[in-house]
């Protein structure tokens, strides 16, 4: 049963960097996988990050809630979770949390460099998908770039910071420049927060260009397709699930 929930779960990883991603054979693999190794501890953590980069935060959020031993990344993966599965308050207490150990184990010398940016651009990016606490979302993923400037992902982050501010222009700025340095590898979120801020500049013609590309990439990512239908556009047949 563990060697079956090793299995899974690894083909469940590999699915998430599929294109195009079918993120309901992903979450039907780790219910199996969460089903048949219930007392597998890699397999239980590795269930609950899965779920949130699949979309399926609520039960991201009650796996990871059950797990007895939590890392910081799968601490941050839980406040993301219950912020966007309608569980603010708790999401940001423990988002708050998460800041506060950051910064004291960056302190301390337990972590480095490379990993305090990137546990503090995932608690701002959690943020700003959640629209809560803005203005301390942007203040971390900025320092997070301050630290790696060039990482694709912490760019996209702060434009999507920018967004959520309504200040487009600057989010075009950035989501664009992450879009150039992620080149073929560009994630569906980035195609799809560069569509969102084109449609709100007016840029229609750009915007349907970024958005039917993250279709492309992930059939099943309603907020692009729902981006799309604001558009007026007609949108192709979705992947069956």
């Amino acid at each position: 049963r563990d060697f079956v929930a090793m299995r899974l779960v690894q083909s469940a990883s590999v699915g998430l960097l599929a294109k195009p991603l079918d993120r309901a054979a992903v979450v039907r693999m780790v219910d199996r996988a969460a089903e048949i190794a219930p007392h597998n501890d890699t397999v239980q953590q590795r269930a609950g990050i899965i779920y949130m980069y699949a979309g399926a935060y609520e039960k991201a959020a009650v796996h990871l809630a059950g797990l007895p031993d939590r890392d910081m990344l799968m601490q941050i993966s839980l406040g993301h979770s219950l912020l966007l599965s309608g569980k603010a308050e708790e999401g940001l207490d423990i988002l708050r949390t998460a800041v506060q150990e950051t910064r004291a184990r960056e302190q301390q010398g337990l972590i480095g460099p490379f990993h305090y940016a990137l546990y503090l651009n995932n608690i701002g990016y959690a943020l700003a998908e959640g629209n809560v606490d803005l203005e301390r979302a942007h203040a971390l993923v900025a320092e997070a770039m301050r630290i790696h400037p060039l990482q694709p992902a912490f760019i996209d982050s702060l434009g999507w910071c920018y967004y959520r501010t309504g200040d487009y222009r600057q989010a075009m700025f950035y989501l664009e420049r992450a879009a150039r340095l992620g080149g073929p590898a560009t994630s569906a979120e980035t195609h799809y927060h560069l569509g969102a801020t084109y449609a709100r500049m007016g840029r229609i013609r750009l915007a349907t260009l970024a958005l039917v590309k993250a279709l492309e990439y992930d059939p099943q990512y309603e907020e692009a397709a729902a981006e799309l239908r604001h558009l007026h556009y007609s949108l192709p047949r979705p992947m069956r699930a």
